[in-house]
Parts: C-alpha cells; sequence; structure tokens
C-alpha cells in the first residue's frame, strides 16, 4: 500500500502527543518551556543533518525566494491557524471554556510544522510512492513520536492532531512520488531535502525564541525544486 508509511507515522505521532497529554498535569509552565527549548536544540539538530546533503546553492535560493512569495500571497500560515483556531472555539464549547488542555492551535500548527518539514517527511513519503520503502517514515515516526511527548506536555490537545495533517500530507506526497516518478530525478529529490531541512531549521529558532518566522508560508519552497532543478540543468547545458 503506497501510503502504508504515512499512515504508520502518522498513528506514531499522534500516540505521541496522546501520551504527552497524559503527563501535562504534572508539567510546570517554567518545565514546559525549558522541555521545548530542548526540543528547539533537537530540532535543529535534524535539519543541520538534513542540509548537509548537496544542497546547490542557487537551486535553493531561488526555491526559497519564489516559495515564500508564493506562501506570502496564499498565506497558508493564516489559514492553518484559522483551522486551529475554528477547532478550538469547538471545544471550548464542549469542554465549557476549559484551559486544562492548553490552546489547540498553537500547539497543532507548531506539531504539524515539525512533523511535515525537513529531510525524512519528504525523502521517505516519496520512497513510499516510488518503492513502496516504508522504513524512512517509519523510523522517522518514532522521533516524531518521542519529540510529540513533551511538546504535547507543554502546547496541550493541538498536538496529537498533527498526526491527521500528517498523514494527509505524506500520503499527497506519497501518492504526488508514485504518478510523478521519472520527474523526481535523485538531484530533484536531493534539493528538495536540503531546502525542507532549512525550514525545519526555522521550525527549531522558533522553538527556541530566536525567530518568529510564519514557516507554514515556506512550504511552497520545498517543491519549487521539481521546476527549477529541470530549468537549471537546460540553463546549464546551453551556457
Amino acid at each position: 500500500m503506497v501510503i502504508f508509511g504515512a499512515l504508520m507515522n502518522g498513528l506514531e505521532a499522534m500516540v505521541g502527543g496522546i501520551l504527552g497529554l497524559v503527563f501535562k498535569r504534572w508539567v510546570s509552565d517554567d518545565l514546559g518551556d525549558f522541555l521545548l527549548k530542548g526540543q528547539g536544540l533537537c530540532v535543529i539538530l535534524v535539519a543541520v543533518q538534513g542540509m548537509a546533503g548537496e544542497g546547490d546553492i542557487a537551486v535553493v535560493t531561488l526555491a526559497v525566494a519564489i516559495g515564500a512569495a508564493l506562501g506570502y500571497v496564499l498565506d497558508i500560515d493564516k489559514a492553518i491557524h484559522r483551522l486551529g483556531d475554528w477547532v478550538q472555539a469547538r471545544l471550548d464549547a464542549l469542554l465549557s471554556g476549559s484551559d486544562r488542555f492548553g490552546s489547540f492551535s498553537e500547539g497543532f500548527v507548531t506539531s504539524t510544522l515539525f512533523t511535515c518539514t525537513g529531510a525524512m517527511a519528504i525523502v521517505g513519503a516519496l520512497e513510499s510512492g516510488l518503492s513502496l520503502d516504508h522504513s524512512t517514515l517509519i523510523a522517522k515516526g518514532v522521533i516524531d513520536l518521542v519529540v510529540c511527548i513533551p511538546m504535547a506536555a507543554t502546547l496541550g490537545i493541538g498536538v496529537p492532531f498533527c498526526g491527521v495533517a500528517l498523514l494527509v500530507y505524506e500520503s499527497a506526497l506519497s501518492l504526488a512520488g508514485s504518478a510523478l516518478g521519472p520527474m523526481l530525478t535523485d538531484a530533484v529529490i536531493a534539493q528538495m531535502s536540503v531546502t525542507g531541512s532549512m525550514l525545519l531549521f526555522a521550525v527549531g529558532t522558533n522553538l527556541l525564541g530566536i525567530t518568529d518566522i510564519k514557516v507554514a508560508n515556506l512550504l511552497p519552497a520545498a517543491f519549487m525544486p521539481i521546476a527549477l532543478v529541470p530549468l537549471m540543468q537546460v540553463v546549464t547545458a546551453l551556457l
């Protein structure tokens, strides 16, 4: 099954989020903030490892420039927050305004960006689609499970739902990989991996409080290499 890896990864992330909610009552605000910064460092480590690949500066720079412009116009960040706020309103009504489980929107957006960006999410999903190799996504799911525990304990009820967003996102990538196999060369996947890892680095610096980047608006950048790599190859051949 093409989406088996995405399904497993989504379930693992959801389990981590649920476990985090179980322990939330024992996590103070100070401890939660400290744990979140620790996870920020871990996210940066994963991002740096992904950026250490064979990235073409020209392709990555153009991908970020074009993708950022497209994401800004579409305002993906606002759309994701609007979805989170809509669910939050329903939960507030259901739980009579209780804040025991925290803000849905903040937890959902932060955990979704962590699990959906980066080299493993992109490359793993494409491997599932191209060769039915789900090992990368399943291994990534273990990381997501571990990271989502302190995230949920700190950020609340929105975190487990990143598993749903992750399932949809990685399933779409896997199906696209299956359908567009000839276009997804090793060179294209390599540049997508490096660009996606750069976005994950921004997620890490946001968690540390160093930056306040709307990473969701940069998501289109991760897919720009699909067009840019063949274009750069044509330009290079003509020179």
